[in-house]
């Protein structure tokens, strides 16, 4: 398959995605925007504040989910996922929303960040993703949330659930061992930052109990960008 129709087939599983979980009138708008997108780039997004628990128990995680063979592994390079693909424990290659070239979470962990996968048996159920200094967060490339890596902070993303595991308590399970890993670090707090029409990830971010604390407009006009966050007050 040319690299053209891979592009045509994700372009098009999208598409399916924001029609299923927005609706079509989402869709229509973001049809508009890909468009527009070459010169002029418009979003808003909710910014969120969890406060990291180290008191979480993961078992009571695993009764919730009445599956008895669930694990959580953390990745924390190329190398680990490597030692995990040759038990057979295989996410660097599933075509999630945010690794649909199926390259992306490789780059992530050359590039620092640390990955929470959760998988039920061998089967790929869930993940997170953290970034603990400024220079992977730059060199991710990622939206340029502030964050307070100095002051015991770091930056949450990349979370995804498995469809077919969704309201069983996965991402429940992933962040307590994510946040057993965290406590162990000096990490207490984690920014996150989530697209105003990601209905999803509005979902994970209550159901864990993290506080939107405001919101942050970017733009783009051709080569210049430009972020701003707004605050609902100053006790962030």
């Amino acid at each position: 398959m040319t690299g053209k129709m891979v592009r045509l087939k994700a372009l098009w599983g999208r598409a399916k995605e924001i029609l299923r979980e927005n609706g079509l009138l989402v869709l229509l708008k973001s049809s508009i925007m890909f468009l527009i997108i070459p010169f002029y780039e418009r979003n808003v997004y909710y910014l969120f504040k969890y406060s990291v628990k180290n008191d979480a128990n993961p078992n009571e995680a695993i009764l919730k989910l009445k599956m008895m063979d669930i694990k959580c592994k953390v990745v924390t390079s190329n190398m680990d996922a490597d030692r995990l693909e040759s038990e057979n424990f295989y996410f660097r290659s599933y075509p999630t929303d945010h690794n649909e070239d199926r390259k992306t979470y490789s780059r992530w962990l050359d590039q620092g960040a640390i990955a929470f996968c959760t998988f039920v048996g061998k089967d790929f159920a869930g993940i997170t993703w953290v970034v603990t200094s400024q220079q992977t967060q730059d060199s991710l490339k990622t939206l340029p949330i502030k964050v307070g890596y100095s002051n015991k902070e770091a930056f949450g993303r990349g979370a995804w659930v498995n469809p077919k595991y969704r309201k069983l308590g996965v991402y429940g399970f992933t962040i307590t061992n994510r946040d057993r890993f965290l406590t162990d670090m000096g990490i207490s707090v984690l920014r996150n930052v989530v697209h105003s029409t990601d209905k999803n990830g509005r979902a994970l971010q209550k159901t864990v109990g993290s506080k939107r604390y405001g919101e942050a407009r970017a733009k783009r006009i051709l080569f210049w960008s430009f972020w701003e966050e707004i605050l609902e007050n100053k006790f962030v």
